[in-house]
Order: structure tokens, then sequence, then C-alpha cells
């Protein structure tokens, strides 16, 4: 039923999304891909506030799951419209490339985490997301530094945190029992980070401190609140290795 209804409404989003793009193509008079870059801008600029709302609820609460499901419909779709036009042939982008295949990952990871904790999940589809994300932040770490002849910062960095968070996933959808246990940990880590892309495009956009700052201070920020929540929950000590129930409240 929750997938059913979750498919229904990225369904109904999608169209909307599709909608609004024609209308900014035909009523502006712009090229396609312009279109599709304005609609980019509208899906992540109130995902980036329903975000907001969702972070600072309270987690389990009606509010927090409403507005956090809205959130990940407008990211999935600003993700998918930035994957697009980072892979055009005129528009190619290293950067953008990652920056969307590790926001789709994100976000799906942090869905999918919901129903860890049934017995009855498959891990085939979190294992090839994961292993993609993998290989595509491999490929482009490398990839441009073939093209500006050294390593980028924001490829770089971005890079090391995709395979970091990749890799723990992996070696956690190896023991099962460990991963249901801390489908928790899975959701928060996932949607913060997922919600630290849109905190990055907002202040790339707007400029908020300037240079390779707006870039990183988002991802440092999201970094230090899951450090918290992994505190929270207990996640660094012997504690994960027991049968104890993982809390779910504030």
């Amino acid at each position: 039923m929750y997938k059913a209804s979750l498919t229904k409404q990225l369904i109904i989003t999608t169209i909307l999304s599709i909608i609004a793009t024609l209308l900014f193509f035909y009523l502006l008079d712009i090229r396609l891909v312009n279109a599709m870059i304005a609609a980019h801008v509208v899906l992540s600029s109130l995902a980036f506030i329903v975000g907001a709302i969702s972070v600072c609820a309270k987690k389990g609460s009606k509010i927090h799951k409403s507005t956090g499901m809205l959130f990940f419909l407008l990211m999935t779709l600003s993700a998918v419209y930035t994957l697009i036009v980072a892979t055009m042939p005129h528009h190619f982008s290293t950067s953008m490339l990652q920056i969307s295949v590790m926001t789709l990952y994100f976000l799906v990871g942090g869905i999918r985490s919901l129903s860890y904790k049934q017995n009855s999940h498959s891990y085939v589809i979190d294992r090839i997301f994961a292993l993609t994300t993998l290989l595509v932040s491999i490929f482009i770490l490398f990839y441009a530094k073939h093209l500006y002849g050294a390593y980028q910062p924001l490829q770089t960095v971005f890079g090391f945190v995709a395979i970091g968070f990749c890799l723990v996933d992996l070696w956690l959808f190896s023991n099962l029992k460990l991963a249901r246990k801390r489908w928790l940990v899975f959701h928060l880590s996932k949607m913060l980070a997922g919600y630290a892309t849109a905190v990055t495009g907002f202040f790339v956009a707007q400029k908020i401190l300037g240079g390779y700052f707006d870039w990183f201070t988002p991802t440092v920020l999201c970094l230090s609140y899951i450090f918290y929540w992994f505190i929270k929950l207990k996640v660094f000590t012997f504690e994960r290795f027991s049968n104890t129930k993982t809390p779910v409240n504030n």
C-alpha cells in the first residue's frame, strides 16, 4: 500500500513538472533545455523550503512524514532534471552529473530504508544504487582529472563523500540483521544528505558565502548533524551488535 501510494504521488508530481516545463517553454519562448533548468530551479527551491520544515519537525510526527514525502518528490524530480541537462552534449558537466547521481542515491535510499525493518524487504535495488553511485563517483573523480589535468575540489570532495556512503552501505547490506536494526540510521543520514544538496544549490545560486564556501559549507553542516544523530542513536557503541530496539523518537 505504501509503495503503491508513493508511486502514484511520484507519477502525479512528474506529470505536473512536465506541464510546468512545457509552459515555461511556450510562454517564455525559451529553449527546451532552459525550460528544464527553470523547472529544476522551481522544484529545488520548493524542496529547500519543504525540506527545512521536515528537518525541524519532530521525527515521526505527521508533519514530518508529509513534508518529508513532499521533499522527496520535489527533490527527486529536480535531480532528474539536473541529470538530463548535465548529460546533454552541449551542457555536459561532471560536477552536476555527480551531484545529481548522489542526490538520487541519497533520496531513494532514504525512502527505501523505511522498509528495511521488514524481513521481506529485498536489498537488490539498494545494492544496485550503491554500486552504480560508487562507480560513477570513481569515474568522475578520475575523468575530471583527465579533463582538467588535476584533481578538482568539487569532484574530489563530493566523490569521497559518496564513495564513503556507498562502501558503508555495501558493508551493512552484507549483514542484513544489522541493516534491519539500523533502518533509522539509514533513513536519517540519507535524507539529511539529500537535503544538503538542496541547501548547496540554494547557497550557490544566491552566493550566500561565495566561492567554495557555498559548495562545501552545507556538506560540513550536514555531516555534523548526521554525526550528532549517530551519537544520539548510540551508533558508535558496542550496543550496535546487540538485539536492542533502535529508538525512533526525538
